[in-house]
């Protein structure tokens, strides 16, 4: 575990321990799956975790003029989580869906033909799903777990990918961003960490 500035750099394990204790004011009632598109994997170079993250905080404050970083997490290629945004504070990551959720936010451009997604982040990404649901008692499905491209860009409305979304967190994020693909691709797996993980407490 190694903290600059805001961001604390963390296995999933670290992390796993991390979120455990932390208490969050605000109810949580979902969470948002992100993809950076820029910076994608040519922008990583296996050491530049702190600076890829400085450098999308400085974006969005300066550039969109948010308050801080948009997503409260981001996973790497190589499967280390920073740290973002406050847990206390509502994402800038999805209009008309930030309430109650937390934005994670995995490097790479995850379209067809772009970025072919590491293991090592394929497996945190999971692993931190299922941490979050069990640390936000958050039911494993498309209510609680929802992806950018569902949500219109101009009304906020959730409208499943059918007009004028973004293909994030990408047209290839495990298998597809429709709702369909979600529930056939990305969540048994997720499931399937929660059990191994939890199902003996």
């Amino acid at each position: 575990m190694i903290q600059q500035e805001a961001f604390i750099k963390l296995t999933i394990e670290e992390f796993s321990q991390w979120i455990k204790p932390r208490k969050v004011t605000r109810a949580v009632s979902k969470i948002q799956l992100h993809h950076t598109y820029i910076p994608d994997y040519s922008s990583f170079n296996g050491d530049n975790h702190f600076q890829l993250q400085s450098s999308m905080r400085d974006f969005h404050k300066q550039q969109n003029g948010w308050e801080d970083i948009g997503q409260h997490l981001t996973i790497f290629p190589d499967g280390i989580i920073l740290t973002g945004r406050d847990f206390d504070r509502d994402p800038a990551g999805i209009y008309g869906a930030n309430s109650g959720a937390v934005a994670i936010e995995n490097i790479g451009n995850f379209d067809v033909h772009r970025d072919t997604m590491r293991k090592e982040q394929q497996d945190t990404i999971l692993k931190t799903v299922a941490i979050l649901c069990h640390k936000f008692d958050l039911e494993i499905s498309t209510e609680t777990i929802v992806y950018h491209h569902w949500y219109n860009l101009i009304s906020g409305k959730r409208n499943d990918g059918s007009n004028g979304n973004k293909s994030c967190p990408g047209s290839n994020f495990f298998g597809g961003n429709k709702v369909a693909d979600c529930r056939k691709n990305f969540l048994p797996k997720v499931s399937f960490e929660f059990f191994q993980t939890y199902q003996s407490i």
